[in-house]
C-alpha cells in the first residue's frame, strides 16, 4: 500500500503500449544565470529564446519534456558539474559556446512517467486526465516534488497529464492513499501545431 506521500516528479519509465524505453534523452542549452531551480523529473519547455526553462504550470502546462541531469562549469572551482539539478542563478560565465550550461531532457512525445498523486487514484481514473501539482524539489536529493493532482480527474481536454496505467511497483495499488501512476503528456510541444 502506497501510505506515504513522497512525491518525486516524473520518472520515465516507457513508451506507449508498453514499448521499451531506452532512456534516451536530448541536451539543450539553459540561459546561464537562469533564475529558477530544475530538479530532475521536472518539467521544462522550449522557450522562444531556443533554451530551455521549467515549466510552472498546474491545469496547463507547454511541455517539451522532463529533466533527467544537467551540465555546467562549477563558477566557485572551474571544472564540469554534472548533475540532478539546476541551482537557481547559477552563473557560469559562459552564454555563448560549447561550455555553456545544458540540460538532459526525455523530450520523446510517447514517454510515459511515473508520478505519484497527491491523493487517491482509483481504477475508474484510468483514461482520464488530470493537473499537476507543482512544489519547490528538494537540492539534497537533486529532485523534484511536483506530483498528480488528485483533485480533478476527468475528460477536460486542456488538462496536461493522461493516467495510462498503474506503476507496476511493489506495495502500490489503485485506490492507495498516494497511488503511483502512469501518465504522458497530452499537449507536448513537438506534436502539437502551433510553432514555439
Amino acid at each position: 500500500m502506497t501510505a506515504t506521500a513522497y512525491p518525486f516528479g516524473m520518472v520515465p519509465v516507457q513508451q506507449l503500449a508498453a514499448g521499451y524505453s531506452t532512456g534516451g534523452f536530448e541536451t539543450f542549452n539553459i540561459l546561464d544565470g537562469y533564475t529558477t531551480a530544475i530538479y530532475f523529473g521536472d518539467v521544462v519547455k522550449m522557450a522562444s529564446t531556443g533554451v530551455i526553462e521549467k515549466d510552472t504550470g498546474t491545469t496547463t502546462l507547454t511541455p517539451y519534456g522532463v529533466a533527467v541531469g544537467f551540465s555546467y562549469i562549477d563558477p566557485a572551482y572551474g571544472f564540469w558539474n554534472n548533475q540532478q539539478y539546476w541551482p537557481a542563478s547559477t552563473t557560469t560565465g559562459y552564454s555563448t559556446g560549447p561550455f555553456r550550461p545544458s540540460v538532459k531532457v526525455v523530450d520523446d512525445p510517447n514517454a510515459v512517467f511515473m508520478i505519484q498523486a497527491d491523493g487517491s487514484i482509483p481504477q475508474t481514473a484510468l483514461g482520464a486526465n488530470g493537473d499537476i501539482v507543482q512544489t519547490a524539489g528538494t537540492s539534497v536529493f537533486g529532485k523534484s516534488r511536483n506530483a498528480l493532482s488528485s483533485v480533478a480527474l476527468d475528460t477536460t481536454s486542456t488538462r496536461p497529464l493522461r493516467v495510462v496505467g498503474l506503476a507496476d511497483i511493489p506495495g502500490n495499488a489503485w485506490g492507495d492513499a498516494y497511488t503511483i501512476v502512469l501518465v504522458k503528456f497530452n499537449n507536448h510541444q513537438l506534436t502539437t501545431l502551433t510553432g514555439i
